[in-house]
């Protein structure tokens, strides 16, 4: 296998995986990660499409990775967005605690 095989088919299956963990709303935190999946392979295309010169697919890929990152800033580092989601987080833990406490 040569390495633009191994570069196609990981920019293949990690960009499914991230588009699962995306699609798939399983939090925000999987959410993030799934930006950061996303980063790599468009890291992995962006090198493949150098080994078998596809400017096209360089440059989509060198954008989407700016794209990528700024899902990365919203989801995991955005200090602002961290703390709505502690916010809403704990406004959860509180209805949830009052609606087991009500007779069903």
């Amino acid at each position: 296998m040569s390495p633009a095989d191994i570069l196609e088919w990981y920019g293949m299956g990690s960009g499914v995986l991230a588009a699962l963990m995306l699609a798939g709303d399983f939090g925000r935190r999987v959410t993030g990660f799934g930006f950061i999946l996303f980063c790599t392979m468009n890291v992995a295309w962006i090198a493949f499409a150098q080994i078998d010169e596809t400017g096209g697919l360089l440059w989509q890929n060198v954008v989407l990775f700016f794209v990528n990152l700024l899902g990365v800033w919203q989801y995991l580092l955005s200090p602002k967005n961290r703390r709505k989601m502690a916010a809403v987080k704990e406004a959860v833990q509180e209805f949830e605690a009052k609606e087991a406490e009500r007779p069903a």
